[in-house]
Order: C-alpha cells, then structure tokens, then sequence
C-alpha cells in the first residue's frame, strides 16, 4: 500500500511546501519595500492553487490511483521550486504569482492523496495518526525555514545563494516523486466505499460544524504569525533577514514541540486547565511579540506563542474524535481544505491591514484569534455536556 510504502514523507513535504512564503517574502524584498498588499497577494495565489488542485483531485477520485496522485504532486513541488529558485527581483510580479500558484497546487495534490490512502490507520488510532502527521508537517515546515535562511548569503536581494538553494531543495520532492512512481497502482478501497448515513449524520452536527470553524481560526492564528513573522520582525527589531528567518524556524520547532508535549498532557492534566495554560501562553506570548523591543522578549514571545498554539488541536481532536462514527476521505479533505483556507486568507488580509495600519496588526489580530478559538473550544465541551456525548 502507498500508506506503508512512506505517506509520511508526503507530511513533510507538504509542511516544507506551505511554510515557504515566510522566507520567501524577505528574500523578495518586502522589507526594503513595504507593499504588503502586495505581498499578501501572494497568499491569495497560493491559495487558489491548492484549492483547485483539491478540488480536481476529488472529481477524479476513483479514476486516480493515490500512488499517482503523490508521484504527480510531488513532481509539481519540483516544478514549484524550480520556478521559485528564479522567482526573485527583478523577476515580474505575474511569475512570482504563478510560482505561487503552482506551489499551492503540489501541496493539494500531496494532501489529496494523503487523504485518500491514510484511512484504515485514522479508523485504528485517529490520535496517533494526527499526531505523527503534525510531527512530519512541523519537520518539513522547519527545514523550509532553515532551508530559507541559508538564502541570505548573499548582499543583495534575489543572490545567486537563494537560487542555489532552492533548486537543491528541489531534489527532495522529485526523489520522493520516483519512490512513489514505483509503487504498484492499487485501487485505494476508500476511494470507492460507500458513505454510510450515519457518519454522513454525525458530520453534519452542530458540533462538527464548530469544530470546523475552530480549526479555521486556529489555522489563521498559525499562519498569520508564520507568513508574517520575518518581515515584522525586520521591521520592529531591524533583524537582518537570516536572522529573522531563523526564528521563524524556532516558531515551527515550538510549534511542533509544544504539539507532541500536549498530547501527552492530555491525557494526564484537566483539560480545564490545560486550556487556561495554553490560553495564557498564547495570549502573553502575543504581547511580547507585540509590545518587546528587544530580541530577547521577541524570542519569549515567539516560544509562548508557539507553546500556546499547539496545545489546541489536541485538545479539540480529543473532544470532537468521538463524534465521527467513520472515515470519509472527502470529507476529511475537504475539512483540511476549509482549515488551511482560514490561515490562508488570514495572511492575506493582513497583508492589506499592514498595508494601512502596520505590521504590528499582525500579533494583535493572532491574540483576538485566538480568544475566539478558545471561546470555540468551551462551546463545544459544552455541547458534549448538554448531548451527553
């Protein structure tokens, strides 16, 4: 099957496509020339193209096999990351938007046929599967943003370093684009299975709806920070850029980190309290990174932020598990699709909001998120109360 023939390395390489922006907005000289409407269009495009890709994937599905579906998102990464190698200054608006389009639309392939193909292990340990999956997306999401600080070698903007660099990287997604295409082609059984009325039910309930608006929040709080945080930083400290980068890769490390430590804390901690903790590191963390002049309370910020964050999906995955009676590969996707849309379109307006009002709109809008998707969390433990579920 493709799932044990490696569907984690599609994770990764998913994580390393969708973390990109981040570096790729200084390396483009957005902190030289504060545009950020601009820059945020960026996003839109990125978007656009993972969408779409989604949502082709899904009309073809049945007709696809999953192992061609990677092999074909992977060699669309290699394709991505080619264009972007020569995608900075003086490079034209237009292109840098179609590498981004195209960047987005490998990532939904990718995720396409990890949805597909990750079925019969999210029906045994759905827990398990969310975790390890988090785990390789976070890895690849943090050599995206190494990879990227290695791209200021250079003095001046689009250098030679950063096209060396990420036509290297290309390598990896057209590696694991042969490893995919040497996969026997099998019919993936939930591809074809039919969609039984009761999970369709339980996914149509108020607490699922929720559950999906709270992941759309929560992935506009992530992103936000992760789009943004290298050109805020060099605007607010005057970091140089590789610098500015590379805490961007503690925020994946946090991030990631903080994930694993709070599905084990789950399962011993109140979870009461647990979401006072996270509620407080996020929030506080939003503050330093908001009103801290110095690199040091940057950097606290920057850990809390991620501490607080990754706390929520765990929580919320505990709540909301039991409430799906089955798997559906096109509902899942589709969930996934809506949540990455929220983080998308976040970096998005405020590339605009920036635009007009600074670029510290960024970690404050991050801190009203994420009272809104700790606000999402109480309603749903307390609807589980009032059902008795």
């Amino acid at each position: 099957m493709v799932e044990r023939a490696g569907v984690l390395r599609a994770f990764f390489i998913s994580g390393f496509l969708l973390a990109l922006p981040g570096g790729l907005l200084p390396l483009w000289g957005y902190h030289i020339h504060p545009d950020f409407g601009m820059a945020g269009n960026y996003f839109l495009a990125l978007g656009a193209g993972m969408a779409g890709s989604m949502l082709l994937a899904r009309k073809m599905a049945g007709k696809w096999q999953a192992n061609r579906l990677l092999t074909g998102g992977c060699f669309t990464a290699t394709v991505a990351l080619l264009m972007l190698a020569i995608a900075a200054p003086p490079a034209q608006f237009w292109y840098q938007m179609l590498a981004m389009f195209v960047t987005g639309a490998a990532s939904g392939l990718v995720s396409s046929a990890i949805f597909e193909v990750i079925g019969p292990s999210w029906e045994a340990d759905p827990a398990g599967v969310t975790l390890r999956g988090g785990i390789y997306f976070g890895a690849g999401s943090v050599l995206a943003s190494l990879l990227m600080t290695e791209c200021f070698g250079g003095d001046t903007i689009g250098d030679t370093d950063a096209m060396r660099w990420l036509a290297i990287s290309s390598l990896l997604p057209l590696v694991a684009a042969v490893g995919f295409s040497r996969i026997p082609a099998t019919l993936n059984k939930n591809q074809v299975a039919p969609t039984d009325e009761l999970a369709t039910r339980d996914r149509r309930t108020v607490l699922a709806i929720l559950f999906g608006f709270l992941l759309f929040f929560q992935f506009a709080n992530e992103w936000s920070i992760a789009g943004w945080l290298p050109v805020y930083l060099i605007d607010r400290l005057g970091m140089s850029p590789a610098r500015a980068v590379m805490l961007l890769a503690l925020y994946w490390m946090a991030l990631t980190a903080g994930r694993i430590g709070a599905s084990v804390l789950v399962k011993v901690m109140p979870h009461g309290r647990l979401l006072g903790i996270s509620a407080f590191c996020a929030l506080f963390g939003g503050t330093a990174l908001a009103a801290s002049g110095t690199r040091g309370g940057v950097v606290i910020g920057i850990l809390l932020m991620g501490a607080g964050f990754s706390a929520i999906y765990p929580l919320a995955s505990e709540r909301i598990a039991p409430r799906f009676t089955g798997y559906h590969p096109g509902y899942f996707s589709g969930l996934f699709l809506f949540a990455m849309s929220g983080g998308i379109f976040a970096a998005f307006v405020l590339g605009h909001l920036a635009g007009m009002t600074g670029l510290r709109v960024i970690p404050l809008t991050a801190m009203l998120g994420t009272c809104a998707v700790f606000a999402l969390i109480l309603v749903i433990r307390l609807g589980r109360k009032v059902s008795g579920n």
